[in-house]
């Protein structure tokens, strides 16, 4: 039960409330291991309780928020400078996830969440030219950019962090993003120096979903990114009813759905956001958040309940339909480096 309690003490300080009886050095170790630190600390400031916590825990969140505000400027400064080298060769590039997130955000509140790299978004005939025309300003790519299909990573050691450069995102056999999907219905977006386009707060939850439930393979492995359920909290806090139903249409297949269900179940209970009953219906979404819980509480049942859900008839479907996918020939997914991410690979930022 320890590891529980001290989630949801973690919870109730995302909150902006004061957990009862909190062990602060267990409660912080989680926040750091989830990356929710900087948010739980301007949470609290905001409700007014910082100043009440104990003076080294009170110390640590505010250095730790203060920091990361700093950091978080140089990758915004490190972002516009890369989307004004493409706005001078002719690209409006899209801002993907945290950096979406960082481009929109209010100043004051840039400190309060944590970012791994800088996704965005190039048209596919651009991809190549877009990594001569980085290249040319300092950028090296950490693997060969063989392939547009898959994301360059790109780095200068002077930087705060990576630039993952895509042409689309998801996957053929449940959802996937090209350019002009998410260019038709995007919003510009003006930095200091430059202009980005916005994907819809659809689009950035849907991606968000996509990156974490199916992508990333959380839903088979009952994994939680908690730092991206917040995001979503920020994202559909004032959805209406056709923003939810558009959320909705685009999970359109089983196991996609069911996936989808569960992380909206899990952001419900654990951060109260407002998810319509519709979305979160469902034995298997109850079930999964069930089996999240009993792997924080018990991680050695991981192994066991991971198998257990590639047993799923609506995990299996998939796995026919994107074997049968001509441009997966013939191979059916989990392919080996899936097994490696289901069993094997500990991920950043992940409970």
């Amino acid at each position: 039960m320890a590891r529980l309690n001290h989630l949801n003490d973690l919870l109730v300080g995302l909150q902006g409330d004061m957990p009862a009886t909190p062990d602060w050095a267990r409660v912080i170790a989680l926040a750091n291991k989830t990356l929710c630190t900087p948010a739980l600390s301007a949470r609290l400031m905001d409700a007014g309780h910082l100043a009440a916590l104990p003076s080294d825990v009170h110390t640590f969140l505010r250095e730790i928020l203060t920091r990361n505000e700093q950091r978080n400027q140089r990758l915004l400064d490190q972002l516009d400078e890369a989307c004004a080298v493409m706005n001078a060769h002719g690209t409006r590039p899209i801002l993907l996830k945290g950096s979406a997130w960082l481009a929109s955000t209010d100043p004051d509140r840039r400190g309060q969440r944590m970012l791994a790299d800088l996704d965005i978004m190039v048209p596919t005939d651009h991809f190549h030219t877009t990594i001569e025309q980085l290249s040319a300003i300092g950028y090296q790519l950490e693997f060969p950019a063989l392939r547009p299909e898959v994301p360059a990573v790109l780095w200068r050691p002077q930087d705060a962090g990576t630039i993952d450069l895509h042409t689309g995102y998801g996957g053929g056999e449940t959802l996937f993003y090209q350019f002009t999907d998410l260019a038709c219905d995007a919003s510009p977006i003006h930095l200091s120096g430059s202009t980005a386009l916005l994907p819809s707060a659809v689009a950035c939850a849907s991606i968000l979903l996509l990156h974490d439930q199916l992508k990333g393979r959380d839903y088979l492995r009952g994994r939680i990114d908690l730092r991206h359920l917040i995001d979503i909290q920020h994202l559909v806090a004032n959805f209406d009813d056709l923003q939810w139903q558009q959320l909705d249409r685009l999970f359109r297949q089983p196991y996609a759905h069911n996936a989808m269900k569960t992380q909206l179940l899990t952001a419900r209970k654990m951060l109260r956001i407002d998810v319509p009953d519709a979305l979160v219906a469902g034995v298997r979404a109850r079930l999964q958040y069930w089996r999240r819980l009993v792997q924080i509480r018990w991680p050695m049942a991981a192994l066991p309940l991971t198998l257990l859900s590639m047993l799923d008839p609506s995990y299996l479907a998939a796995r026919r339909e994107a074997k049968q996918a001509p441009a997966n020939n013939g191979k059916s997914l989990p392919r080996r480096e899936s097994l490696k991410r289901l069993f094997f690979r500990s991920e950043l930022g992940k409970i």
